[in-house]
């Protein structure tokens, strides 16, 4: 389907036709296809396409053309026996401060106990 966009004259707006209009949103629909280069090769600007997309996809040129392409869907039974998801225990966001003289030691989240006594007792002397 060729249809040519109307001859312009000066001082005017041009009427494009339905037909014209549907040609071009249509390419714009295209895979990989930019609305700019479009409106360049025919010759319109970029924002009236936009505007023509816009009342296209309301029906204003007819019934929207909509390829859909279905894909086999296969049907399992799941087994009954599904393993429990264990969620993790929340996070701890404790934190300590300890000040000793000219040492500060901060300690975030949840420490080994054992390491904590120790840099406690290294610390505190």
């Amino acid at each position: 389907m060729d249809t040519v966009a109307p001859v312009r004259r000066t001082g005017r707006r041009p009427n494009f036709s339905l037909a014209f209009k549907r040609q071009v949103v249509e390419a714009t629909f295209q895979p990989g296809a930019s609305v700019s280069l479009i409106a360049r090769e025919h010759d319109v600007n970029a924002n009236l396409v936009f505007r023509w997309r816009h009342q296209y996809q309301e029906g204003a040129f007819g019934a929207v053309s909509q390829s859909t392409t279905l894909l086999p869907v296969q049907v399992i039974e799941a087994p009954m026996d599904l393993p429990q998801v264990i969620q993790p225990p929340p996070e701890c966001h404790s934190v300590i401060v300890v000040e000793a003289g000219k040492a500060k030691l901060r300690i975030t989240g949840t420490p080994d106990p054992h390491t904590l006594q120790i840099i406690l007792q290294k610390l505190l002397r």
